[in-house]
């Protein structure tokens, strides 16, 4: 069955480049569920304060454009993802498209080398959580910019999670879970110098997660790590923001002594993960 299904998944993944190549270009425009023009005076008021962040819709490289070899590249790279249904790298997208603070904390741990128990972190959960609010609605604001469509709603193949109607209607460039991902895993590695690259490697990886989940092109993904990089570059001139990490980084190395290591097996997974990029 595996043989079978593999040859389907090939002969699909074919057949999706084709038609995804050939359809017409987007033209973006607006988005009106994320423009910040558009959003509810209580949206923003729950903004944390600071400096004003560098402006993504400058230092972004704009989508991949029709009939060019990054847009061919992206179409491929979706077909041929559709082919990990199933798997364990399925799996760890679908757990990976959970970006709440506490999943975000606790999806490092294996790249920390011991467990990060979101419960007895509420300093490093809280300042994940203010990030998120600080960071969802400038990406937002790139995202209405460029308007493009997510990979679903051009071909009609499995995705790791249901499609509800607001993902459907959210631009896919760039991406805020890869942007949010990073600036984890920039967190963690200013706190955890030591293991600076098997961070950095799984803040890849929950990227990637979103490629072989189906929800967003590789392009968007990639531009999510350099969102990420420029703007926690930016935060971290702010003293409130450098205030937050020294709590954070205290907790973080009270805790450590007293974890143990995490699930082997979930390591093992992560790390085949990191080893097989979506191409």
């Amino acid at each position: 069955m595996r043989l079978d299904r593999s040859a389907m998944a090939r002969r699909l993944a074919a057949c999706a480049v084709t038609g995804l190549l050939a359809m017409p270009p987007v033209i973006a425009f607006a988005h009106p569920h994320h423009h910040a023009a558009h959003a509810h005076p209580a949206a923003q008021a729950d903004v944390p304060a600071g400096p004003p962040l560098p402006d993504g819709q400058v230092f972004l490289p704009p989508p991949p454009g029709p009939d060019t070899a990054q847009r061919a590249a992206d179409a491929s790279i979706f077909a041929a993802t559709r082919a990990l249904e199933g798997t364990p790298r399925w799996k760890l997208a679908q757990d990976d498209n959970r970006d709440t603070p506490a999943h975000m904390v606790s999806a490092f741990s294996c790249a920390a080398g011991f467990t990060l128990p979101p419960g007895q972190l509420p300093e490093l959960v809280g300042l994940v959580a203010r990030i998120e609010k600080r960071l969802t609605p400038a990406v937002n604001a790139e995202k209405a910019l460029w308007n493009r469509p997510r990979p679903f709603t051009e071909a009609e193949l499995p995705t790791c999670i249901p499609l509800r109607a607001d993902l459907k209607r959210d631009p896919s460039y760039p991406s805020l879970h890869a942007t949010l991902g990073w600036v984890t895993g920039l967190i963690l590695s200013d706190i955890l110098p030591d293991r600076t690259a098997a961070i950095m490697q799984r803040a890849r990886v929950f990227g990637e997660s979103r490629v072989v989940c189906g929800v967003q092109w590789q392009t968007d993904v990639a531009a999510g790590w350099l969102n990420g990089g420029v703007l926690y570059s930016a935060m971290e001139q702010d003293d409130g923001f450098r205030q937050e990490m020294d709590a954070a980084r205290a907790e973080v190395t009270a805790l450590h002594a007293t974890m143990a290591a995490p699930p082997a097996a979930e390591c093992a997974i992560e790390a085949d993960a990191a080893s097989h990029p979506p191409q």
